[in-house]
Order: C-alpha cells, then structure tokens, then sequence
C-alpha cells in the first residue's frame, strides 16, 4: 500500500471507527477459506442456526487448524504494519455465515476492558478483521456501521449495552431498536477477498440476507497495539486459552502473533459496557 493511501486509512479507522482495504485475500487463498468454512457450516445441526436466528452462525475458528494460516497471513499483517500496527497480537475468531433468506444482525459494539481509560482514547484497543467470502452489499447482508460511535456516544448505546445476549442472537423480539435502522448508519459493501478493519467499540450490525445463497464472513480479532496496552489488559489478553491442536501453529507461525505478559498486574475485568467517559 502506498504511503499516503496508508495514511488515509489510517486517519479513517481513527476517525470513522474502520477502513476496507481492497483484495488481501488472493484468488487461491479465498477458495480455500470457502472450502474450509463451508465444511464446518454444513456439519453444524440445524439447532445452532435456530440459536444464532440473528448472527447466522457463530463458530470458533479453533475449530479446524487450517485459521492458523489465515490469522498469520502475510498480505493481512502487512495491510496492519502498513497503517502502523507492526506488533500485533491475535485473540480468536468466528466463522459467522448468514444462511439464504436470514434477518438482519443486531447492532453491537465487541469491546470488553471498558473499565480501564484507555478504551477513551482514539487508537483502537482492539480491531476486527473481517473477510468477506462473496461480493456483499445491501441484499445479501454487508456490514452497516455507525461512524464515529467509538469515540462518540450514540442513542443506540442505552439499546445495545449488552451485546450478544442469547435473547439478541435467536431474534426473540424482532421490535427491539437493536434490529432496527438507525440514525447515521452506512452501508459498507465489498467484493469478494476485501477486508474491513474495524475498531471493537464501532456501533455495528449487518443486514439481512435477502438471496438464496448463505453469506460468509471470517472475523478475527487482533490486538493492534498489545505492547502499548495497560499490563492488566495485556495480562487478560495472555491467558486467552487455545486448544490442543493449535499447540504446533502458536509455536510455529502463531508465535509472533501471541500475546505473552510477564508482569503482575491482575487481569482486568470483563465488562462490555461503555462508562461515562465515552462523549
């Protein structure tokens, strides 16, 4: 990525809460993370979708080893050092697929260490990176974002406090404002092998998939800037467990990319509610 088009995103993400970045994922990449993601999908029992009505699905990457080449893919971790994040350390992910004819994704933000002041300052705690496994827009049920929101408070925050609550995931009341549009919403659409970047504490949501073709999307979770984090951040973020299969891949390839605290704070509470300090 050139210099200045790196500084444009850059000051997007800081300023609207995400940026896409155009074809990191290459033709033969792309078609193996379909592969991959459409095995796990087709093995799930029909109960997780009913479960997960608004989500789609929800599975964890740990789930098939071969995420370990996406997570440490070269051109995504160059697009990070490019906007400056040159040390980054990675958390989980999910492969979260809208199946044909499915209802819009509820509004939510993902970040957990609201009570430490740090989660009040521009740079991004933490940033999704999400793959796209088709071209995705209006219909099929892109990403729609709330600009701005995770600095700024928004009318939906006193709607949307807690996030991912099982009530939220299986559509219990389609009335809630949680599914419903919003003001200063946009649409984020992409093609097939773009990645959105996007800050945890971005207002966020999906619309609904309106084709007869499931809608896929891989979101991994980095941590952009784990050496600059308070140590009680960094010492939750290192005790992020991973599953015996993936031992060969966190010592390998992963191993960069791992969150390692040595210090003496206290992990830092979970809490996905935003403080008053938020605008």
């Amino acid at each position: 990525m050139a210099a200045r088009a790196a500084r444009d995103k850059y000051d997007q993400l800081l300023r609207d809460g995400f940026c896409v970045i155009e074809g990191v994922l290459k033709p033969e990449m792309l078609a193996r993370v379909r592969t991959v993601s459409d095995r796990l999908l087709d093995a799930q029992d029909p109960s997780h979708f009913e479960q997960q009505k608004s989500t789609g699905s929800m599975i964890s990457v740990f789930d098939d080893v071969f995420f370990a080449e996406l997570v440490s893919y070269p051109p995504a971790l160059a697009a990070l050092a490019d906007l400056g994040f040159d040390r980054p350390t990675w958390s989980s992910g999910f492969v979260i697929s809208k199946p044909p004819r499915s209802p819009a994704l509820f509004w939510h933000q993902d970040w957990w260490g609201w009570d430490d002041l740090c989660s009040y300052e521009p740079p991004p705690q933490q940033v999704f990176l999400m793959y796209y496994l088709v071209d995705t827009d209006r219909y099929n049920g892109c990403l729609r974002v709330i600009a701005g929101s995770h600095l700024n408070r928004h009318p939906l925050h006193r709607y949307v406090e807690e996030a991912h609550t099982d009530d939220l995931r299986a559509m219990a009341d389609p009335d809630h404002p949680a599914y419903q549009p919003a003001p200063g919403e946009m649409d984020v659409p992409v093609r097939a092998g773009d990645v959105v970047i996007g800050d945890s504490r971005l207002l966020h949501a999906a619309h609904g998939n309106k084709s007869d073709q499931r809608r896929t999307v891989i979101t991994l979770w980095y941590i952009p800037l784990y050496h600059q984090l308070p140590g009680r951040i960094q010492a939750y973020l290192a005790r992020h467990p991973r599953p015996d299969t993936w031992m060969d891949a966190t010592r390998g390839k992963l191993k960069p990319l791992t969150a390692v605290y040595d210090g003496e704070a206290e992990p830092i509470a979970w809490n996905r509610v935003p403080g008053h300090a938020l605008k």
